[in-house]
């Protein structure tokens, strides 16, 4: 999942720069409710800005991620989930802190993703004279960023069950 979450921060960086040849002399960069553009800047500041802001975000989700994968000594302090006791024992730790940095990495994979998004449907607006914001696809893709994060949570909580232990007779 990491080698993922870097590939869709790389990809947006590449998305940024690559689509200034076909960006206006300003940008369009921010949008009313309507899709009306209120604010503007260089091509090029608007994919550093991009850039750094999905890099940002990147590098902090991978941070969070090697914290907890070199820090599994302090974890059991540092982290809540259900039934810690059991799951972060010396027994089970390595397993547990391998599925939470998994779970990290995946959130950080939908939200690269959604930044695409939103860089592609900024492209697609500043390609419009005057430009203009379709703001249907921002809409599903914000539901679908949440729903994908509700049912990793519930998912998560779920697997921190305590397993089922067998009858003793």
């Amino acid at each position: 999942m990491r080698i993922l979450l870097i590939i869709t921060c790389l990809a947006n960086i590449v998305f940024a720069f690559g689509s200034l040849p076909w960006m206006p002399e300003q940008v369009a960069n921010h949008f009313d409710l309507d899709g009306v553009p209120n604010r503007f800047m260089s091509p090029i500041v608007n994919a550093m800005l991009l850039s750094v802001t999905t890099g940002f975000m990147g590098a902090i989700i991978l941070g969070v991620s090697y914290l907890m994968a070199f820090s599994t000594k302090h974890m059991p302090e540092l982290v809540n989930i259900p039934n810690r006791d059991y799951w972060m024992n010396e027994e089970n730790r390595p397993k547990t802190v391998r599925r939470l940095c998994v779970n990290v990495e995946f959130i950080g994979v939908a939200t690269m993703l959604f930044m695409l998004l939103l860089q592609w449907e900024l492209f697609r607006a500043n390609q419009m004279v005057p430009p203009k914001l379709e703001g249907n696809s921002l809409w599903v893709g914000t539901g679908v960023l949440l729903v994908v994060i509700t049912i990793d949570i519930v998912r998560m909580l779920l697997s921190f069950r305590l397993p089922k232990t067998e009858p003793q007779s």
